[in-house]
């Protein structure tokens, strides 16, 4: 082995990349598996700094006030069977003589609790190489879809998910897991 080789090979990093699949749901999960731009996962922590007088706008401590996480989801695949699933206050009509016919009826009610759709949602990357460790689970996760089409001859329509994490407070306030969720104290 030559000496570069031989560099290379002890000060190798492993910085995984490439794309993900997302389930969701926790008995028979919805797999959203073609993407266009790429699935994102991100993670907003609030704190609230803590001043005294003797000094001034320094710092003396930090409390955590809340975190919030998102997963949002480039679909490029048009399937209304699974948008209608992620689409809160809406409704999949199947034509009831031609089953090929579908149609979905999206709403406008003030009020409509999303909270009725949370369910657990998973990211998996696709790298071969991946573990379970390279998961990442919410708990409660609750959809929501915006659609933007765009028709002309060099974009793909993307119909865009977002889902928004929420407190499982049955589960002692987990808002999310890096990693395998199996794994025990």
């Amino acid at each position: 082995m030559r000496r570069s080789e031989n560099v290379m090979a002890t000060n190798y990093i492993d910085v995984p990349i490439g794309p993900a699949i997302v389930e969701f749901g926790s008995t028979e999960p919805i797999v959203f598996d073609i993407t266009k731009g790429g699935v994102v996962f991100s993670v907003e922590t609030s704190v609230q700094d803590i001043t005294v007088d003797q000094y001034g706008d320094t710092p003396v401590k930090t409390i955590l006030k809340g975190r919030a996480a998102q997963v949002k989801i480039p679909l490029a695949e048009y399937d209304l069977e699974r948008i209608s699933q992620v689409m809160p206050d809406s409704e999949l009509v199947t034509d009831s003589a031609d089953a090929q016919k579908k149609k979905l009826i999206v709403k406008a009610n003030a009020g409509f609790n999303v909270m009725t759709l949370a369910d657990k949602l998973v990211i998996k990357p696709t790298d071969p190489n991946s573990t379970v460790n390279d998961y990442i689970t919410i708990p409660l996760a609750a959809p929501m879809a915006d659609i933007e089409s765009t028709y002309d001859s060099d974009n793909v329509r993307i119909y865009n998910v977002t889902f928004k994490a929420y407190v499982d407070k049955d589960n002692g306030n987990q808002l999310f897991i890096l990693g395998d969720e199996t794994a025990t104290a």
